[in-house]
């Protein structure tokens, strides 16, 4: 193996020599001048503006699902999104409907309450609800006609009802439907009704809000009606019930984070006196946090939105700032001997500097890629931790590195009692010898073969998809909700398009042509086919045969035309379905108008999203008429199905930014292709193991797997560069990297778990995936880094490098290692 370049090595051991002259040099003035960059950039958390809308967290404005909003938003003359809500009911009987009359009395007790919320007028006189007001008229109809017959339920056939020479679709409404043709009995065991607000006055905003908090807290008690069980879902609900994950997750992370001090203090305890211990735990914990709340406010400085997810940030660089403190202060503590206070200090930041650069660029890369992720809320939470760790990186050297200089008494004088202790006699000396042995080697090829047998099954029996219920804590009734919608999304699901250049009816090649595009989209796997789609064009047609049956008559060949299409519309109450005007020939032009495509089997998201895509394919294809999808949950949809490649592609650019980065600063081809193995080798282990635990690959596991892209290099960077910067055989370099790096690996690993740890307990999937890829990437890469890197690494590196002041046979132990960190207090600084 090709050993280090000595002019890469003097090079940066060269800048890190002048960073530490300068921080021993004006060590007050670094720390003072950290602290006013702390409170400018944390000054522009006045202007944090937390994002309520949930589909802006998963998709950016200019995606195809903005374009997709923007083109039905004005279609319907809005300007902003509605608010939306359904409802569930279900008999509570297991023989009953929820068409008898007990059940419908409590039914229309909810259908009342939200109708009047969303019926208030504003001051144009314009309903909350308008355009969508007439969404749950096919039920009205049905339960007024059952009424009407005295509580008989009949219909002539299902799921189309005809209704004064119109056809109404009562399948959105119902499922688990019992049909009976001969009696034309219906009976039904549940009931959706649906319910869109503009709420773009105050007064109707409020009374929405009010509307659906009433309901949802009554949704809560399960004897609040005595015939059916009914759930409600809002977006307003689905806001809340976010941010509340995100509230018991920071309250359980305050947990994580005292247990982390904790472990702080017992580790600081061992490195100094009790009397400078605080300090050190206090400057080592502030350190990442302060880092935080600058990034944050430099995110609100540049105008970005905040999301609910980012609730984790400060823990997460907490649990990894505390890191480089750890390595930091052991060096410390091994040159104790040095008493020159600058010189010591130059020594430490020589030591450990390239380690930290490494594993803290990798991190700040990792969560930088992170950012070119398409949903909007990881990719902001990326960017705030990238800020937050490039920044405690920073004050680690300007903040932590002069506190501890400034610690040090310079009069102290160590007198060290030298103490030849060989190798063979200490337990590490004992593992190195394994690890180098045959015997250490065929076990590692076992673990390997194991852990790659296992990590191969994980990601082949992987899915991919999405469910909205893991954006919200599992024991909220939102979920409920979304698990009562399934039976009705597997027997038809709704997906509307909206067709902005409508064919002429006139030109039959128009038409054909259009009817042929309407035939591909009812070929698209998961699409109702044979005419199901609901289109007004077939009833406009009869109807428009029925106007002109008097010139048939008299021979006169039909054309189709659009001349009859008001009277039609004012005959069936001028619902949205079509957008006209009088030409000035006194002729009708239909300027666009809406049809609905019906899905089945779309409980499944990855069907719905794979559905999605085809449609689009289809209509992109059919441009002459260009029409438009649009589904209400697009924005997380059209991320589902390029998950994959997405983390694929996201994980080869971030490791090939890991190699560069290493290559920097261990000029070493082999040494950076090791490094780069192990990297792949535990990403894939984890991908594996995130399956095994019951993770879906979706976009929340592409970022966390991202993410740990970058923790990787921690458990991989500190070892590699110790062992090339050792001198002697392959066994003694490992003993000396090992014996530098693994107590701090280890106490890194700890503080990253014990932070950690309480999101396990977070009943929100998003949080708990995030917990499971951290615990995951420390053990995978405490694996790789203290057994499987030294096993690599001697076996590829079978020459001694000759040591400078003799042979390696026995390590000299200084006492003097046992005495105080520092012994200054920081008042008489």
């Amino acid at each position: 193996m090709l050993y280090l370049q000595p002019t890469a090595q003097m090079g940066w051991d060269s800048i890190s020599a002048i960073v530490a002259r300068l921080l021993a040099a004006y060590p007050v003035y670094s720390i003072l001048l950290s602290i006013l960059s702390i409170i400018a950039l944390s000054a522009g958390l006045v202007n944090i503006r937390l994002e309520p809308d949930i589909r802006k967290s998963f998709s950016p404005e200019d995606s195809d699902a903005g374009y997709e909003t923007r083109v039905w938003l004005e279609y319907y003359g809005l300007d902003i999104y509605p608010e939306r809500a359904f409802c569930i009911f279900t008999a509570k009987s297991e023989n009953g409907s929820i068409l008898q009359e007990e059940a419908l009395k409590d039914i229309y007790t909810v259908d009342k309450r939200l109708s009047d919320a969303v019926g208030l007028r504003d001051g144009d006189g314009r309903k909350n609800c308008d355009p969508l007001c007439d969404l749950n008229s096919p039920f009205h109809l049905l339960a007024n006609q059952t009424r009407k017959n005295n509580g008989t339920t009949s219909v002539f056939t299902y799921p189309d009802m005809p209704y004064s020479g119109l056809d109404i679709f009562l399948g959105l409404h119902f499922s688990n439907v019992d049909f009976n043709p001969p009696t034309h009995r219906i009976s039904s065991r549940s009931l959706v009704l649906w319910y869109f607000s503009r709420s773009d006055t105050p007064e109707g905003k409020l009374a929405f809000k009010d509307a659906i908090d009433e309901l949802f807290e009554l949704s809560k008690n399960s004897s609040a009606f005595e015939n059916v069980q009914f759930t409600i879902f809002s977006d307003q609900v689905a806001n809340r019930e976010m941010i509340r994950g995100a509230i018991e997750a920071t309250t359980l992370m305050t947990i994580g984070f005292f247990l982390l001090l904790t472990q702080v203090i017992i580790v600081i305890k061992r490195l100094s006196t009790i009397k400078m211990t605080i300090y050190l735990v206090a400057t080592s914990l502030l350190t990442p946090m302060a880092a935080t709340i600058a990034s944050f406010g430099a995110i609100c400085w540049m105008g970005f939105p905040s999301f609910s997810i980012q609730c984790v940030t400060p823990f997460l660089v907490l649990g990894i700032g505390v890191d480089d403190a750890f390595i930091l202060l052991h060096r410390w503590k091994h040159h104790i001997a040095i008493t020159d206070g600058p010189r010591r200090l130059e020594q430490v930041i020589v030591d450990v500097g390239p380690s930290i650069t490494i594993t803290s660029l990798t991190n700040i890369i990792a969560f930088g890629i992170g950012f070119f992720t398409p949903t909007p809320q990881m990719s902001l939470f990326c960017l705030t931790a990238s800020l937050a760790l490039l920044l405690d990186y920073i004050f680690t050297y300007t903040i932590l590195a002069p506190i501890v200089f400034l610690c040090n008494d310079p009069t102290y004088q160590s007198v060290p009692k030298d103490e030849t202790i060989s190798k063979a006699d200490t337990w590490l000396a004992k593992y190195s010898r394994f690890v180098c042995s045959l015997k250490g080697r065929l076990v590692c090829a076992c673990v390997l073969i194991g852990m790659y047998a296992l990590t191969t099954y994980g990601v082949m029996t992987m899915r991919t998809t999405f469910e909205p219920a893991k954006a919200f804590p599992s024991n909220s009734k939102l979920v409920d909700s979304l698990s009562n919608i399934k039976p009705v999304f597997n027997t038809y699901f709704p997906i509307t398009v909206i067709v902005n250049n409508p064919p002429n009816i006139r030109n039959d090649i128009e038409y054909n042509s259009f009817n042929n595009m309407m035939n591909r989209l009812e070929k698209v796997p998961g699409i109702r086919g044979d005419n199901r789609s609901l289109i007004f064009l077939p009833q406009y047609e009869k109807y428009d045969r029925f106007r002109n049956v008097v010139s048939s008559l008299l021979g006169d060949k039909y054309n189709r035309s659009y001349d009859n299409l008001p009277s039609w519309m004012d005959a069936i109450g001028n619902p949205p379905l079509v957008k006209y005007h009088i030409g000035e020939d006194n002729k009708t032009e239909v300027t666009s108008f809406r049809l609905t495509l019906l899905g089945k089997g779309m409980s499944e998201w990855a069907e719905r999203a794979r559905a999605m895509q085809h449609i689009r394919t289809v209509l992109r294809e059919e441009k002459q008429f260009n029409a438009t999808l649009f589904d209400c949950d697009s924005a997380i949809l059209s991320i589902i199905l390029t998950v994959g490649t997405d983390l694929i592609g996201s994980i080869a650019v971030t490791v090939v930014c890991m190699a560069i980065v290493c290559f920097v600063f261990i000029a070493n081809f082999n040494a950076v292709a090791v490094i780069t193995s192990i990297i792949a080798s535990i990403c894939y282990v984890l991908v594996g193991g995130l399956s095994l635990w019951g993770a879906d690959l979706d976009p929340v596991i592409q970022v966390d797997v991202l993410l740990a892209t970058g923790f990787s290099v921690d458990y991989t960077a500190h070892v590699a560069y110790n062992y090339f910067r050792a001198r002697g055989s392959p066994q003694e370099r490992v003993y000396s990297s090992l014996a530098e790096m693994a107590m701090p690996m280890c106490e890194a690993g700890l503080s990253t778990f014990l932070c950690m740890l309480p999101l396990i307990f977070v009943p929100t999937y998003a949080i708990v995936c995030f917990a499971k890829t951290v615990f995951l990437v420390v053990a995978i890469g405490l694996l790789h880094g203290l057994f499987i890197l030294p096993v690599v690494l001697a076996l590829f590196s079978r020459n001694s490098i000759d040591e400078k002041d003799g042979p390696p046979a026995a390590i000299t132990f200084s006492t003097a290692a046992d005495q105080p960190l520092v012994d200054k207090d920081l008042n008489a600084v």
